[in-house]
């Protein structure tokens, strides 16, 4: 893993211009602002990624900022005598004098809002699901912190809305409010990063959990629509959710992957539990049918293990390796008579 990372660094360095390779030497000298932003011989700089490499491979950008009347304002705003900086740049054609940034007060609460809100959790108590796991706060933020990262922030004048240093297109400054971080609407629109979802009705919209969303006509995964039945929509768990016709499993949290479930029946489709779903016919692990699974004698054992009456299952996958009659799983190990399967053992299947 090291000598990887030391090819991609000279890659790096290689493909720098002279100035750039100087910036990233002297960078432990720099004295820092916050917000990416840093200081070094009374020039002001900021920090970001070389493109077409490593998001972890970030080397400092002379901005334009007078270095005496800079100051910082927050999420990668900034301010000096002349102009109004985000992550380093200008931006342009705003009204200085009236400009602020939208303050998310504690973006944790917002998400969590988002991932475990008062709707999922009663939908969850209506469908009688007993054993769900919730993801951890831990978890929460972890993704947070990562993902944020990649997202912009939002700045308001009296004339326009700012998501990071481009304008909202026909965004009222009067009646912005933002949802969450990914989430927000005015009188008109409904927008997603920063761009009106089409077909969006912002009376009506609200978020659901995760990355969706809904308005009295439809459900939105991200900006996307996924279901003109709004009303038929439930959250099953954290991965799993379904109307009338179809069935959804998404992975992570936020920026999520979502994939259709073809199932003999959504009306009959039922979570087990967080990682474990069934209908009439199949058994799924994260949205793929279990091999061979029969559903009648069907066990789950813990740490990704299952069971039915004929075979072990790590996963999705039928692990030929283990010995049935043998094998167990608890907190502490999963063995049989033959062998450990720890973190370190991977079974062929």
């Amino acid at each position: 893993m090291r000598v990887l990372l030391a090819i991609i660094l000279i890659l790096f360095l290689v493909n720098c211009s002279h100035n750039e390779v100087e910036h990233f030497r002297f960078y432990k000298y720099h004295d820092q602002i916050g917000d990416g932003y840093s200081s070094y011989k009374k020039v002001i700089y900021y920090k970001r990624p070389k493109a077409g490499y490593s998001s972890a491979l970030h080397f400092p950008v002379k901005t334009e900022a007078h270095f005496r009347t800079f100051s910082l304002l927050s999420n990668r705003y900034a301010i000096d005598k002349d102009n109004i900086f985000y992550r380093g740049e200008v931006i342009s054609n705003l009204d200085k004098s009236s400009f602020s940034v939208i303050q998310i007060e504690d973006v944790f609460p917002l998400y969590t809002k988002q991932v475990l809100n008062p709707r999922f959790d009663e939908q969850i108590k209506q469908n009688k699901q007993k054993d769900i796991i919730k993801t951890s706060s831990s978890l929460i933020k972890y993704t947070i912190a990562n993902e944020i990262a990649e997202l912009e922030y939002y700045a308001k004048d009296k004339r326009s809305i700012f998501y990071g240093k481009d304008v909202i297109i026909n965004a009222d400054p009067e009646t912005f409010i933002l949802l969450s971080i990914l989430f927000s609407k005015d009188k008109s629109n409904a927008y997603f990063k920063g761009k009106p979802i089409p077909n969006s009705e912002s009376e009506s919209f609200e978020l659901i959990g995760g990355n969706f969303a809904r308005d009295r006509n439809h459900i939105y995964w991200g900006d996307k629509i996924i279901s003109t039945n709004p009303e038929a929509f439930k959250m099953l768990s954290n991965n799993y959710a379904k109307d009338n016709k179809t069935v959804w499993f998404f992975r992570q949290m936020i920026f999520s992957k979502i994939d259709i479930l073809y199932v003999s029946s959504p009306k009959e489709f039922e979570i087990i539990d967080n990682r474990y779903a069934k209908d009439r016919a199949n058994v799924y692990f994260h949205g793929t049918i279990i091999d061979n699974a029969n559903l009648e004698h069907f066990k789950i054992l813990g740490q990704n293990w299952s069971k039915d009456d004929r075979n072990i299952f790590y996963g999705s996958k039928v692990c030929r390796e283990a010995d049935y009659n043998s094998f167990e799983v608890t907190d502490e190990y999963v063995k049989d008579k033959n062998r450990y399967y720890d973190k370190k053992y991977r079974p062929r299947y």
